[in-house]
């Protein structure tokens, strides 16, 4: 089975006059509570930001991220986006905390622009770390792997009359991987072409129309931000068949499923009503995690309790269980226009005329009329049981020791569900989103 996702962020950039551009601490436990987060980083930087160890893949021990602080911001931006769209969704957290991080490098010290970027930095103690914690992220990320592809690109594209500061230049180069490129922008078309290119190649062909012509000519900055992954899981699915998925209690479609009986992290949350299970990538660096109801026609009432330190409990009380996994097929793009989602997020002050953004641009005159006229994000998902050609599989069957058939836990994917994928040594949330018809 194999899974390929892309996520392209962008911000646009105008003159202040221009037109818009279209487009805890845990509660006494319970009896049957989850258990505490361990807190602290428990291992040196050099271990928790190193490529996961690859070989062994008969084995898998999955130890979730430990870490003092939660990454609030983006569980807050996954509900937001869910509340305001009714259908399929897929974001990218990470991708839209990437660009906010770079909008940050440029705003203003102390200003009410950078005060605002500032407090998305949950997962990060002090705004001070933040330069240290993108390159030790990225570095990690952009790892090359054999047996998955992660493509993570930044660039700033900015108009031949605008020109960042060379301070800003330089640590968008050093911590954060991004690149400026400078480009005609009255000559809309050719620019639109360049951008679209290199979105292109960053995404393997999947997205080849990141901006048009009024997108570009309407601007005098674009920074954009693409994001592509590709995946087999650790354990391939059988072959598919069709079946029934349950849009809501009263209302059915037609699915292709697919069926795997295997060892898997799994966990049943009687408090919350719902069951999550892990299903790992090759190269033990990411996995995808499914949150469903228990009761049918639930979806809504899991999103709206879902929070951050509750899920990353779950994750710690998830153990090792035969599980009989029932999943969709399912592939689906998503367009988001994030201004209003951010702004209701409390970021507001960049796409106002009182934004602070002085590193984008040399000289009082242009950077004082610089604000950010649209956030949007253009994603894509595709997962199914591709991935080997062929196989050949072995089955040794042994005897339960002690008597009696083995408990098998079921977990079909029937209805509505919450995904994420995550990497699994910095804990960031790549991609999450909400599936409520798995179309192909």
């Amino acid at each position: 089975m194999i899974t390929h996702s892309f996520i392209v962020f962008l911000c646009g950039f105008a003159v202040a006059h221009a037109a818009v551009l279209s487009g805890i601490v845990p509660p006494t436990q319970a009896p049957n509570a989850l258990p505490p987060i361990p807190s602290g980083i428990f291992l040196p930087d050099e271990q928790i930001y190193a490529s996961a160890p690859v070989g062994d893949y008969d084995f898998d021990d999955y130890v979730p991220y430990r870490s003092d602080t939660l990454d609030l911001f983006s569980w807050s931006l996954l509900k937001q986006v869910l509340s305001e769209e009714p259908g399929n969704v897929i974001i990218s957290p990470f991708s839209v905390k990437l660009s906010l991080a770079l909008l940050a490098e440029a705003a203003g010290n102390g200003s009410q622009t950078q005060r605002e970027l500032y407090s998305t930095l949950t997962d990060i103690k002090q705004p001070d770390n933040l330069r240290g914690f993108y390159r030790k992220t990225l570095n990690v990320l952009k790892k090359e792997n054999p047996y998955f592809t992660l493509n993570l690109e930044s660039k700033l594209f900015t108009d031949v009359t605008v020109e960042p500061q060379q301070r800003y230049a330089a640590l968008l180069h050093s911590y954060y991987q991004t690149d400026i490129e400078r480009l005609d922008f009255t000559k809309g078309g050719e620019s639109a072409y360049v951008i679209n290119s290199w979105c292109n190649n960053v995404t393997h062909g999947r997205l080849t129309q990141l901006v048009n012509e009024g997108n570009v000519q309407n601007n005098v900055l674009l920074m954009a931000n693409v994001l592509y992954f590709n995946g087999l899981w650790r354990t391939p699915f059988n072959n598919t068949f069709e079946g029934v998925f349950f849009n809501t209690p009263k209302t059915q479609m037609r699915a292709e499923f697919m069926e795997l009986t295997d060892s898997f992290y799994y966990y049943n949350d009687v408090s919350l009503d719902a069951k999550i299970l892990r299903l790992p990538y090759k190269g033990k660096k990411f996995s995808m995690f499914i949150l469903l109801p228990k009761t049918m026609g639930n979806i809504e009432v899991l999103t709206q309790n879902l929070v951050n330190d509750q899920l990353k409990r779950m994750q710690w009380a998830m153990e090792s269980a035969k599980v009989k996994v029932t999943m969709p097929k399912f592939k689906f793009d998503f367009d988001k226009n994030l201004k209003p989602t951010l702004q209701a997020l409390g970021i507001h002050d960049i796409f106002t005329s009182d934004a602070s953004l002085p590193g984008l641009a040399r000289g009082a005159a242009v950077a004082e009329v610089l604000k950010v006229s649209n956030v949007f994000q253009k994603s894509g998902i595709d997962v199914n049981e591709k991935g080997t050609e062929a196989y050949a599989s072995t089955v040794v069957e042994i005897d339960n020791k002690f008597g009696g058939a083995p408990l098998i836990e079921e977990f079909n994917v029937n209805q509505p569900f919450l995904f994420f994928i995550e990497e699994e040594a910095t804990g960031n949330i790549i991609f999450a989103g909400k599936v409520l018809e798995p179309t192909i």
